[in-house]
C-alpha cells in the first residue's frame, strides 16, 4: 500500500471524481445515487463504519 501523501490523496481524489462523472454518464445516475454506491463500496470494504444515518441526506 502506498503511503498517505499529499500527492497520493490528490490522485486518489481525481480518480473518484472520474468514476462519479462516468457513473452518471453511462447511467444518468444523480448525486444521491452516486454517494449511495460510494458508500455501499465503504461498507463492502469495512462492513463495521460508522456512517451517519443522515449522510446520505
Amino acid at each position: 500500500m502506498q503511503e498517505w501523501t499529499d500527492e497520493f490523496i490528490t490522485n486518489a481524489q481525481q480518480e473518484l471524481v472520474g468514476m462519479v462523472d462516468d457513473w452518471q454518464y453511462d447511467y444518468g445516475a444523480d448525486n444521491k445515487a452516486c454517494t449511495a454506491m460510494l458508500l455501499w463500496m465503504v461498507l463492502k470494504l469495512n462492513p463495521t463504519a460508522n456512517i451517519p444515518k443522515g449522510l446520505i441526506d
